[in-house]
């Protein structure tokens, strides 16, 4: 086989590729962002959910860009497991638009559809009008691209050792082994599919073996969800897992169909006496069967993702209630003592927090000023749910001071996620700091270490297994020191500022943490003096 055709193969191989990507960004941009709004927002009905998955593949001519969207959103927590299984199935219907369309075999106009492509992506002024163009550009690259692989190719027919091996894809392991590598190194089943197209319309490749090279491309293309979930959520690999799962399920009933079934005769019957027709129609029949005879088994296979993926992420124990089960019924005593182990560990998560703010407030750290953030929407969600909690449980039958004690935790609640948030702006402050290189004076630095030793002796009083009285008189003590200190400080500070041996940025720095403490002291006096 000389080298010219090789080299053909390659550019036709090369403008495929090229043409499939243009047309997919093109409609892409035409679609705008709507595709993912329609994805997030249109979830609520499983079948809806297949048609979502559908519609959107079949306009960005991708099943893994669809699927990598659908992680995206999982690990974001705007769409569970079970409602992307539907948009997974439907997105594997989607992908075999592509095939269909390549079997269309209008490779002798490709180059006129391609010039109108072009005219109206460069000379249109509309951005969508150009999208189009773009689009239309890229199918009629797409099939000039399988015009010259089908020329390149046409020489093996004459090579019998080529031939032959192509038949060896009969074999189904092999086959499917050999359509998974395929599509896992292009990491496009569209394009793997258009590759064998133009091989079989050059007769050199067996149907039979076709089917499985088929089968093992539908694997293959998830290599792309499961690259996009490194690093992400276990919700987000649990929902790549699903498309691996489903896919595998699929090729291994159809094999064992294939054993008393002949499919490949069934496909042939009713389809068009064109190889990359038949291929196409296969592609159709296996991801349109697999579909209806998976989708009562939808929440199963997202169960067996999660029993496969077992535990919680880090992120996910954190914003979980731990002491709180929503689900069990409780007389009021009983869940009453469930919320108070509930704010006990809010009250020691916003105590570590500050810790970290006040850390970073002298030494700064990038890893410690994320964390800080991070653990704030910790606090604001468990804040929210506790509240949520707390409003439903009022309506449990209990007496007058049950009723009391709840609405005090329902406030106690409130109050520390203030501490949190005032934490928060402590650490906005270090940040700043550490920006700006700003400094603060050494009496500064003295004052606030000051005071920090006693917020530090307000939650180690609210921290510690004692009576309320005892709570509410060393939370006072601490409180009313925090006041004269804060008073002092604040007039130390004017002093230094009018004799300007403190930079004005940096002085406002100062009285922005004095404000924080200042708020964090009297939220912790508030709790205290709630607490049961």
């Amino acid at each position: 086989m000389s080298i010219n055709y090789f080299i053909g193969l390659l550019g036709g191989l090369a403008i495929f590729l090229y043409g499939m990507e243009m047309m997919s960004n093109g409609l892409e941009l035409v679609a705008g962002d709507r595709l993912r709004v329609i994805i997030e927002k249109m979830t609520s009905n499983f079948f809806k959910s297949i048609l979502v998955g559908t519609i959107v593949t079949a306009i960005i001519q991708s099943s893994s860009a669809t699927t990598v969207m659908v992680v995206g959103f999982v690990n974001a927590g705007l769409m569970t497991i079970y409602q992307a299984v539907g948009i997974i199935m439907g997105a594997n219907i989607g992908t075999t638009v592509t095939g269909q369309l390549v079997a269309l075999n209008i490779s002798a106009i490709a180059p006129i559809i391609a010039f109108i492509g072009f005219t109206l992506h460069s000379f249109s002024k509309d951005n969508k009008k150009a999208s189009l163009g773009q689009a239309i550009m890229g199918i009629g690259f797409l099939f000039m691209g399988m015009e010259f692989m089908s020329n390149a190719m046409q020489p093996l027919r004459e090579y019998p050792g080529f031939v032959t091996m192509m038949t060896k894809f009969e074999n189904p392991l092999l086959g499917v082994l050999a359509g998974t590598l395929i599509t896992a190194i292009i990491q496009s089943s569209s394009a793997a599919l258009g590759i064998l197209q133009a091989i079989a319309n050059q007769g050199i490749i067996p149907f039979k073996s076709s089917m499985y090279i088929v089968f093992g491309f539908n694997i293959g293309t998830c290599i792309t969800s499961v690259l996009s979930t490194l690093g992400s959520s276990k919700n987000a690999k649990r929902t790549a897992l699903v498309h691996v799962l489903f896919n595998i399920i699929g090729t291994i009933i159809f094999i064992i169909l294939s054993v008393f079934v002949p499919i490949d005769k069934i496909v042939l019957s009713f389809s068009r006496d064109l190889p990359a027709a038949q291929i196409a129609n296969l592609h159709t029949l296996f991801n349109v069967a697999t579909t209806i005879i998976l989708m009562p088994f939808s929440k199963k296979l997202a169960e067996l993702s999660i029993s496969l993926i077992p535990g919680k992420d880090k992120e996910q124990e954190e914003m979980s209630l731990q002491y709180i089960n929503k689900s069990v019924s409780k007389d009021a005593q009983a869940t009453f003592t469930d919320v108070r182990a509930e704010i006990n560990r809010l009250l020691d998560i916003v105590s570590k927090n500050y810790q970290y703010a006040m850390d970073i407030l002298t030494n700064f750290d990038d890893d410690k000023y994320d964390e800080i953030f991070h653990t704030e929407k910790v606090v604001n969600h468990l804040n929210k749910e506790i509240s949520a909690f707390i409003i439903d449980a009022l309506s449990l039958p209990m007496d007058e001071e049950t009723s009391a004690n709840f609405v005090s935790y329902l406030r106690i609640s409130r109050d520390l996620e203030r501490v949190g948030d005032h934490s928060k702006n402590i650490a906005d402050v270090a940040k700043l700091k550490e920006e700006e290189k700003l400094n603060f004076t050494n009496i500064a630095y003295e004052d606030l270490q000051t005071l920090n030793y006693t917020i530090e002796g307000m939650l180690e009083a609210m921290l510690k297994d004692i009576s309320k009285e005892e709570r509410v008189k060393n939370t006072g003590i601490y409180y009313r020191k925090m006041q004269k200190d804060i008073d002092k400080f604040r007039l130390d500070h004017m002093l230094r500022m009018r004799d300007r041996t403190c930079d004005p940025e940096s002085g406002l720095l100062y009285e922005k943490t004095l404000t924080a403490m200042e708020r964090i002291s009297s939220y912790l006096s508030k709790a205290a003096k709630l607490s049961i």
